[in-house]
């Protein structure tokens, strides 16, 4: 395995150092005239010291994310077989910076020329549709994410947001109606050649390896859901008797990824099984699969621990973010955390898996190579 990310990016909270604040120095006779005005002349440099270095950290930021790009835009449609995006959390009608983090996917979904994106749950706020002709559905999904990179298929899941409203509209194809490119079901399978050094799109039939993705409803899962609540209420409908359902759930997961004889596996859901973000971890739904991808908190994370294979990885940041991250140790794993909007984009090939995390600026913050 190889990881590398953007130089001038922070990486790790964890590896941050303190800086040791200025003591204060008494003027001499070939200093200002007064404290007073030593003050102001000592503020006004201090503030053009930060505004240049602000601005040249920035620059320097932008120039290597356009470097990666260019670099990866260069080869992607040589080297990668399989290229999309994935974000999580966003349909806030464009507000909280949804609609600069759309702009950004357009940007990183053109340069990559990206098959499709995966939406990891929470797609409308606060409580999902009221129905299939909700004109939330327009307004925080078709007319914000516009780019025509994006005009691909939206594979997507159900988040706890979604299931406080209408849950059945956004898995009805009544709603692809509305916008051929929604798709999304409670559970479903796909599945994509992978190449190495030519494109699947263009030759399928010369790809021997490939990439089992498996999108997996995990909020029936979570207890306190389903705990009586006089402030939540929660579309419950087609999940009842509820312990049977779960535990088919889990048997046809568990049967598929037994079956399954691609060379990749993924398995993608709302909610967290390991995380540093607001909500932590969650016990439900582990599998020895190559990387488990969610959404729920609003970060971007990667995690891999010593004591499991699996890849953790949450692309939640498509709107609203800053909602905290817990402490942390070396015990965590914790490879790289952003608390703030971005997204996530994937590049693969028979033999690697490319993850960069881009924020709402599109800077590429961090990339990691998976290698088999």
């Amino acid at each position: 395995m190889t990881s590398q990310a953007s130089a001038e990016a922070p990486l790790l909270p964890i590896s941050a150092q303190l800086q040791k604040a200025a003591s204060g120095q008494s003027l001499g006779r070939s200093g200002c005239h007064s404290w007073k005005r030593a003050a102001l002349i000592c503020l006004f440099s201090f503030g053009l010291i930060a505004v240049a270095a602000y601005g040249l950290k920035t620059a320097l930021q932008s120039r290597a994310s356009q470097s990666i790009l260019q670099n990866r835009a260069s080869s992607s449609l040589s080297e990668y077989s399989l290229n999309f995006l994935v974000v999580g959390d966003w349909g806030r009608h464009g507000l909280y910076n949804q609609s600069l983090v759309a702009t950004q996917m357009g940007k990183v979904g053109d340069e990559l020329g990206i098959q499709f994106v995966i939406s990891v749950g929470d797609n409308f706020y606060d409580r999902g549709l009221t129905g299939v002709n909700d004109s939330a559905f327009s307004e925080s999904f078709s007319d914000i994410y516009t780019a025509s990179s994006l005009q691909t298929t939206w594979y997507a899941v159900l988040g706890n947001h979604d299931y406080m409203g209408d849950a059945l509209a956004q898995l009805s194809d009544e709603i692809a109606q509305h916008d051929w490119r929604w798709f999304c079901r409670r559970q479903f399978q796909l599945s994509f050649p992978l190449c190495n050094g030519v494109n699947s799109r263009h030759n399928a039939e010369a790809c021997s390896d490939s990439v089992d993705m498996f999108f997996f409803d995990t909020t029936p899962f979570i207890d306190a859901y389903w705990e009586n609540s006089t402030t939540k209420h929660y579309d419950w409908r087609g999940l009842a008797p509820r312990a049977e359902q779960l535990q088919s759930q889990l048997q046809d997961l568990d049967a598929k990824l037994q079956a399954s004889t691609a060379t990749w596996k993924f398995v993608l859901g709302h909610h967290t099984i390991r995380s540093i973000g607001s909500h932590g971890d969650m016990s439900e739904l582990k599998s020895e699969v190559d990387m488990y991808v969610n959404g729920h908190d609003h970060i971007l994370q990667h995690i891999k621990r010593t004591d499991s294979a699996i890849h953790f990885v949450t692309s939640g940041g498509g709107s609203k973010s800053y909602a905290g991250l817990r402490s942390y140790d070396d015990d965590d794993g914790v490879q790289f955390v952003h608390e703030g909007q971005g997204f996530l984009a994937v590049c693969m090939t028979a033999t690697s898996a490319l993850l960069t995390f881009y924020d709402v600026y599109g800077v590429a913050l961090y990339s990691y190579t998976k290698d088999l």
